[in-house]
């Protein structure tokens, strides 16, 4: 598939979306907003509106790359003593308590605004029409809820009501819609970011949180939560490589590793040699990244896409609420899952930080070539993005033969090398890697001949094209 614009999406439903807004005249930023806010629909169990925000890079038809921030922050009257301590990757905090203000609205709204050319209704539209109509429950969702059922005795009432109407997890192909949801959305649409600085839905918020042992106030959400400019990035062989913050991303470790290699060990690619230089340099990334971080290898549960337009604008998106469902709680009457990002804060010297592994790179090499990329998987994500550039820019294989590869990654804290099982024996070492240890990561490559997706064969990935 060779197309002038594109839209890669965890869901074929969020990816529709996104090529709609890129057939209204949108550009690549609208069509990652447009995706991602039906993403929050469709891919419950990974992101939502209450979630604390993520990363989106964007390579322009001219010029360096530029990021959009939208992580979350610790509020003051969180006691410090509930921050996680160098180290410690136990969850401490559940329910209310795990709540951080939301970011994923001023997030997506913030990009449009600054680099998009829809209006804000344009983009959320999609969003609305899949949660009042309703849109068919994916294999991952259906997962998702049923494990969500059994571990949380069916959920908390809040919850059951938007995600067991009929009093079971919907299974893989039924129908599921969330009409309050689709009122939150229309309220976005209307009123903008500022639907989440004051007004009932931070009202409804604060009040789940509070009511289930949490901290939000109002006033939480007047702090300025998005962070614009440019992008960090590195140089391996023949690429730039752009992305989020190395202090709170999986980029500070993905770089280190990119820094820390020695091409001519990599040999053949799947060799011996290639899987020992890829752990050796994971390694020594782990290892330099700072100790009050390393909670963030037991964070997972994201999602992930990527868009091109017809100018030769690229994005990449990755966000998330915490772990499946975040905190499990709804915010009454807005059909909006809570997130669990306290639980992302390193008490360090410099105060509390909320570090992640989301690394959504925009790539640029000396022919021409532009690539969207970004996985999931937690502290996994790193090495699958790791292997892809070394794959692509050392090795030269196209993006999608390099997403389609064995994964090869470590286990930090054990020093331990994963592979997955049919590289075992060309390891000659390792621990097996089986498909739920690591989740999709999809991307795009952009040429002069057009753009076209590149999607982990073991997922079902959403494309859609204009």
């Amino acid at each position: 598939m060779i197309s002038e614009g594109l839209v890669v999406a965890a869901s074929q439903a969020a990816a529709d979306a996104g090529a709609q807004a890129l057939a209204a005249g949108g550009n690549a930023v609208d069509a990652a907003v447009a995706a991602g806010f039906a993403l929050c629909v469709v891919d419950s169990a990974n992101c939502g509106l209450g979630g604390y925000g993520g990363f989106l890079t964007y390579l322009p038809p001219e010029g360096d790359a530029v990021e959009v921030d939208f992580n979350t922050w610790a509020p003051d009257r969180l006691d410090p003593a509930g921050f996680r301590r160098p180290g410690d990757i136990s969850q401490s905090l559940v329910g209310g308590a795990a709540v951080a203000p939301p970011v994923t609205v001023p997030g997506l709204l913030g990009a449009l605004e600054r680099f998009g050319r829809l209006a804000p209704a344009d983009v959320v539209a999609g969003a609305i029409d899949l949660a009042r109509d309703g849109f068919s429950v994916g294999r991952e969702l259906a997962r998702a809820l049923a494990e969500h059922w059994q571990k949380r005795d069916g959920g908390r009432p809040e919850f059951a009501a938007v995600y067991y109407p009929d009093g079971r997890p919907p299974e893989e192909g039924e129908r599921l819609a969330q009409p309050e949801l689709a009122r939150t959305l229309e309220l976005v649409a209307r009123d903008g970011a500022s639907a989440f600085r004051s007004g009932p839905l931070v009202d409804a918020i604060c009040t789940a949180a509070r009511a289930d042992g949490g901290f939000l106030e109002p006033d939480d959400f007047l702090r300025e939560t998005v962070a614009i400019g440019p992008a960090e990035s590195t140089v391996f062989e023949s690429a730039v490589i752009a992305g989020p913050p190395q202090l709170t991303s999986g980029t500070g470790v993905l770089f280190a590793a990119l820094a820390a290699l020695d091409p001519s060990a990599l040999g053949e690619n799947r060799s011996r040699g290639y899987v020992d230089e890829i752990a050796r340099a994971l390694l020594a990334a782990w290892d330099v990244r700072s100790a009050a971080t390393n909670l963030a290898l037991q964070s997972r549960n994201t999602t992930n896409l990527c868009t091109a337009d017809a100018d030769g604008g690229v994005v990449t998106l990755t966000f998330t609420h915490g772990p499946w469902f975040g905190s499990g709680l709804v915010a009454e009457g807005t059909g909006m899952v809570l997130n669990a990002g306290a639980n992302l804060f390193a008490a360090t010297a410099d105060g509390p930080r909320a570090v992640t592994n989301m690394a959504p790179l925009v790539v640029r090499q000396a022919d021409g070539a532009r690539h969207a990329l970004g996985g999931t998987g937690g502290p996994r994500i790193p090495a699958l993005l790791l292997t892809a550039l070394v794959d692509v820019v050392h090795h030269g294989l196209t993006l999608a033969d390099a997403l389609a590869a064995p994964h090869v990654s470590v286990r930090a804290l054990e020093r331990e090398l994963e592979v997955e099982p049919e590289l075992l024996d060309v390891a000659g070492r390792g621990l097996p890697m089986g498909i739920r240890d690591y989740g999709p990561t999809a991307g795009l490559t952009r040429t002069a001949a057009g753009c076209v997706p590149a999607v982990d064969p073991r997922f079902t990935t959403g494309v859609a094209s204009v």
